[in-house]
């Protein structure tokens, strides 16, 4: 019982163990990519533009890679056409002498000359037929040959397409990153001549530093103007001469009477 409770703990431990690792891994994996991403945001866009066109400059490796290819195939491919042409040459010339010896053997009756050479018939056949096995196997080799050169012709012309949609590509990429440029400098331009600027330079530090003055001198201002209100007593009003009765006045006395030929006016109830 006790070795059961001790492995069911130690199984425990081992999974609490696990959980937390993969907490802290995924916590680490989410800080490294904020961090990355932060990092990414505060590259200036001249140092981006820079590496851009590092990376279209790098290109040229890539398009001497597929220039060094495209050379060496030009090279193989001339060379097989070359062999092929030497090969149906031969075999044209080996065609021919052939016919010619069946001809010869087919007319003889106990000799053959071939060339220099005399031959009974059986000898005649029998070089023959190893002229014809010769023969058909050479044919054989040409025509892999030719099937090789126009699997090769092919890959050539694979890459010369490669080749040259590699250069149209870094072409437009060059312009795409020379109008990137282009419009970082008119927007770099439009931000001095504004008085608020977004970017880091030290024109747009001085400005944000004028406003942030100016704002602090206003509410300077508007601090002395409360002041007064803050700390004066409020005026006291001077103590009045008048009698209940003159104040009371208005309201207590009656109007005169008015004379002939002037309305009346109303009395207050």
């Amino acid at each position: 019982m006790l070795k059961k409770l001790i492995i069911v703990g130690v199984c425990g431990v081992v999974a609490v163990s696990a959980v937390k690792n993969m907490k802290v891994g995924s916590y680490l994996r989410s800080e490294i990519e904020h961090m990355r991403a932060e990092a990414e945001s505060r590259i200036p866009p001249e140092r981006e533009i820079a590496r851009l066109r590092n990376e279209v400059k790098l290109l040229d490796k890539d398009i001497m890679t597929v220039v060094t290819q495209l050379a060496k195939e030009r090279v193989e491919v001339a060379q097989l056409r070359e062999k092929s042409d030497d090969m149906r040459a031969k075999q044209s010339r080996d065609k021919e002498l052939l016919h010619a010896r069946a001809t010869a053997i087919k007319a003889a009756t106990e000799q053959v000359t071939f060339g220099d050479r005399t031959l009974s018939v059986i000898e005649a056949k029998a070089e023959l037929e190893e002229g014809v096995r010769r023969f058909t196997a050479n044919q054989k080799s040409m025509e892999a040959i030719d099937g090789a050169v126009s699997s090769r012709e092919k890959v050539k012309l694979g890459l010369e397409k490669q080749l040259d949609a590699m250069k149209n590509q870094k072409g437009e990429l060059s312009a795409a990153i020379d109008a990137l440029e282009a419009e970082l400098t008119a927007l770099k331009l439009q931000q001095m001549e504004s008085k608020y600027q977004t970017d880091e330079t030290r024109l747009a530090k001085i400005k944000e530093d004028i406003r942030a003055l100016k704002t602090k001198f206003a509410i300077d201002r508007e601090k002395l103007a409360l002041m007064p209100t803050v700390f004066e007593s409020a005026p006291t009003k001077a103590a009045s001469a008048k009698t209940v009765d003159d104040i009371m006045a208005p309201l207590t006395t009656k109007p005169a009477t008015p004379t002939k030929g002037e309305p009346k006016m109303p009395t207050a109830e």
